[in-house]
This record gives structure tokens, C-alpha cells and sequence, in this order.
């Protein structure tokens, strides 16, 4: 089983029970996915291609409160509320 993963634009929900690995990720302003088999590697009837996820598999994402929801969130936490590191004596 590969391990979750998670980074800014990176997504990876590991496989449970000999299910697919899910992934997502953000691309040139859309939110993808694609599945991929217990090793992490493209079945080879879809190559590993990324589909683009619509509005309404959003919306059941953010609906169920999922982890890709939850992961969005943080992501877009994080474009709007930049870290800010203040030293003393500034401000």
C-alpha cells in the first residue's frame, strides 16, 4: 500500500482493500484525477490520463466534506492567508 501523500498541488489517497490509488491534482488552474492500480502505476486501459473533475464532482467532494475537499480548502487557505513570518521589532 502506497502511503498518503500530500503536497500543494498533489493529492495521492492510497489504496485500501486492493482498491485503485486515487489522485488529485491542481494543473494549470483545474483540479484533476486519475486512478492508478495497487503499485501506484496507470492501468493500462486509461494510461494514467487525468480527468478534469466538473462542478457537480466538486460539489459531492465539498457536500461529503472528503479529504480532496478538506485538501482544497487548506490549499485555498493557503492562497489567501499567505504565512506571514514577523520578526521581533518589525510591524
Amino acid at each position: 500500500m502506497l502511503p498518503l501523500h500530500l503536497s500543494a498541488d498533489l493529492l495521492r489517497i492510497p489504496s485500501e482493500n486492493g482498491s485503485p490509488v486515487n489522485e488529485y491534482r491542481i494543473h494549470h488552474g483545474e483540479i484533476e484525477f486519475r486512478a492508478l492500480d495497487v503499485q501506484g502505476k496507470p492501468f493500462i486501459h486509461s494510461a494514467g490520463k487525468w480527468k478534469v473533475l466538473d462542478l457537480p464532482d466538486l460539489q459531492l467532494h465539498f457536500s461529503l466534506n472528503t479529504v480532496v475537499a478538506q485538501w482544497l480548502l487548506g490549499r485555498l487557505h493557503t492562497l489567501l492567508y499567505p504565512r506571514q513570518d514577523f520578526s521581533p521589532g518589525t510591524a
